[in-house]
């Protein structure tokens, strides 16, 4: 049995704390605005910056084969989706040397528990549980999560505790920056999620990871196609018809006129960047990677 609080762990975690990461902002001003903190923080961001990840699927897959993976916030919105080839769960546990699942709902967890996945029923926001028998992990991987959770701040928390000293925390999440997004912010139509509560960006990212000792080691947008593909045709076409049926969702309302829904018209034709290959975070989801300093 890996056991999370072992005398290697203890001694490896306390060298990798020893690094410094650099001072903090309030090392150098009480002003957030301030231009040398500004500046500290532009210099954390350039660090990060990777070039446009292809697929993030595969991306994932790569960061977890072979290692021990935790998989936070596993369950797939629907027991269907267990069968489906792009369920994220499934195919980082077919490469990881293990796979354990964390999740709140407990029908999702027991499905994933019959279909043969090691998974635990465990609210993360109130302690580790039987994950701290397992403990540390190589990976942390939430994915599509963060946007959907009121209390963020125990994803880092769980990393500060549970990473080995060379792991890592990947999140991935909807980009706000995305071409698509920003104009249907702008044109008031109603194009996200509605269970998305909130926006991830990077300078809050770094933010929260050096709350908890950690580091934004590298940010990334997803870039998986230069056309729109025929599946997100289909989606766009699909919000347009629920927009149809329930007034103004799916719409945008410029004074007495209507307009057709992001996806389905002009707009919808730069959902991946297409018009603008060479520049940065036009991809629909940022791709975050979070670590120990060192």
């Amino acid at each position: 049995m890996r056991h999370s609080r072992s005398e290697e762990f203890e001694r490896a975690l306390r060298e990798a704390e020893s690094d410094s990461a650099g001072p903090r902002w309030s090392e150098l001003s009480p002003d957030p605005n301030a231009a040398t903190v500004l500046a500290l923080r532009a210099e954390t961001l350039r660090a990060a910056w990777r070039p446009v990840i292809n697929d993030r699927i595969r991306f994932l897959e790569e960061r977890c084969r072979g290692r021990l993976v935790l998989d936070v916030g596993c369950v797939a919105h629907d027991v269907e989706r267990l069968k489906s080839p792009n369920w994220l769960h499934g195919r980082v546990a077919a490469v990881a040397q293990r796979c354990v699942g964390v999740d709140v709902l407990s029908e999702g967890v027991a499905a994933m528990q019959q279909h043969g996945y090691e998974v635990v029923l465990q609210d993360l926001g109130s302690g580790l549980g039987p994950l701290s028998d397992i403990a540390p992990f190589d990976v942390i991987v939430a994915g599509e999560l963060i946007e959907h959770v009121e209390a963020i701040n125990m994803l880092f928390d769980v990393a500060s505790k549970t990473l080995t000293p060379s792991g890592e925390l990947i999140i991935t999440t909807p980009n706000p920056y995305a071409p698509h997004r920003v104009r249907a912010a702008q044109l008031g139509i109603v194009w996200e999620n509605v269970d998305h509560i909130l926006y991830a960006f990077p300078s809050g990212i770094a933010e929260l990871a050096e709350r908890h000792g950690l580091v934004l080691a590298e940010a990334a947008t997803t870039h998986e196609s230069v056309r729109l593909s025929r599946k997100d045709r289909l989606r766009a076409v699909r919000r347009w018809m629920r927009g149809r049926q329930w007034r103004n969702v799916g719409y945008a309302t410029l004074g007495e006129r209507r307009v057709l829904p992001i996806g389905f018209g002009v707009i919808g034709a730069t959902a991946h960047g297409m018009w603008w290959p060479g520049r940065r975070f036009l991809g629909e989801t940022f791709v975050y990677v979070v670590k120990r300093p060192g």
